[in-house]
């Protein structure tokens, strides 16, 4: 009886325990289960068998490609995403290696990424790019960072290390497109995030990891790190591939088309250049009735002066919230766009050529 329980035992942990595996040349670390492993394989193997695709000047411009085949797109990604990592990964302890005497480039860092930290804002994390992370501590406090996966030592001398952790969200039943785990509409979701993260492994000194920015007053996030300013963020390239990952898309029902291109509506929703989202009339009426209150105050102090120092905070509270609107206003009526910021890379890093992933992926589908 013991023996038929461990048996079972056995065979019910091994559909969770999983060894490293390498495909396509991306190395999936032992931390992620095995069924998440699959899925994942799945994943790239169904964006490198991307047709040749028409699309828009925009998403050439912003992923910097003449064409769009599964080839390319697949070596877009692989040249920014090497090393996937397990929800449960420790990056702590025996995990985390630093080493001296390392030498950084000499440009600035993103302002306040400290302060803000590295993660959006308090929901679900689907994905985070840990490369860019130990990067940027790495170079702030000027020791080259790392991690041990399995028994290789992985420096990141450049965002381009390209170290990314599944988080609890990529494979969350209530976040999925529809119930079926490896349907097609939850590939391209979570192909989605990939680019998403891939991203973050790009561009330098004040931009370097493509952090992303507080949302603006009136945002549904407002306060919150999870928007960006420049037109080829994170979020844009997320909602570009998600659009054209979409049109290929040949069993994806009205219900996966509609949340899939909800999601995109949401990713470019977070592209904002302005440090609010409000409204010329909304503007109009708070410039009036600040005026009003701060009319109230002066005119009170000129026939009450001893009220002064009683009420002067008041006035100058409301004479701060009207130059702050009338600040907004004229930002809404100065035309803006979002700008494209360098996504050149710093650091050490080599590029691959689509040849060589393609090659990678090729020899992993036949095995």
């Amino acid at each position: 009886m013991k023996k038929i329980i461990g048996l079972v035992l056995f065979l019910t942990l091994s559909s969770h325990i999983s060894a490293k595996e390498n495909f396509g040349g991306i190395y999936l670390d032992s931390s992620i289960p095995k069924v998440q492993i699959q899925t994942l394989k799945e994943d790239f193997i169904y964006l490198y068998n991307t047709p040749e695709t028409e699309v828009d000047s925009e998403f050439k411009t912003v992923f910097e490609l003449t064409d769009v085949n599964g080839a390319e797109l697949y070596n877009w990604v692989f040249n920014r995403v090497r090393y996937i990592v397990g929800q449960d990964y420790k990056r702590t302890g025996r995990n985390l290696l630093k080493k001296k005497g390392h030498v950084f480039p000499s440009t600035p860092l993103p302002d306040g990424v400290f302060e803000k930290g590295f993660h959006t804002y308090g929901a679900v994390i689907i994905m985070s790019n840990l490369g860019a992370e130990l990067y940027l501590t790495g170079k702030n406090e000027n020791i080259l960072k790392g991690l041990r996966l399995n028994r290789e030592e992985v420096y990141v001398p450049s965002p381009r290390t390209g170290i990314v952790q599944v988080g609890e969200g990529l494979f969350l039943e209530r976040l999925l497109v529809n119930k079926e785990q490896n349907s097609e509409a939850n590939k391209i979701k979570r192909l989605g995030t990939i680019f998403h993260e891939a991203r973050h492994s790009d561009g330098n000194a004040e931009h370097v990891g493509f952090i992303h920015n507080v949302c603006p007053t009136g945002h549904a996030l407002s306060g919150f790190y999870a928007c960006e300013s420049s037109r080829n963020g994170s979020y844009s390239l997320e909602a570009h591939a998600l659009k054209m990952l979409l049109t290929n898309c040949h069993t994806c029902s009205i219900e996966d088309q509609t949340k899939l291109s909800a999601s995109i509506t949401d990713s470019l929703s977070r592209v904002v250049v302005r440090s609010h989202l409000k409204t010329e009339e909304k503007l109009l009426e708070e410039i009036e009735a600040f005026q009003r209150v701060v009319e109230f105050y002066e005119n009170l102090f000129k026939t009450n002066p001893d009220m002064k120092k009683d009420y002067e905070s008041e006035l100058i509270k409301f004479q701060g919230q009207l130059s702050e609107s009338e600040a907004q206003l004229v930002e809404l009526r100065t035309p803006k766009i979002p700008k494209f910021l360098d996504p050149m890379p710093e650091g050490h890093f080599y590029e691959v050529l689509v040849e060589d992933s393609s090659e990678l992926m090729e020899a992993s589908l036949s095995r």
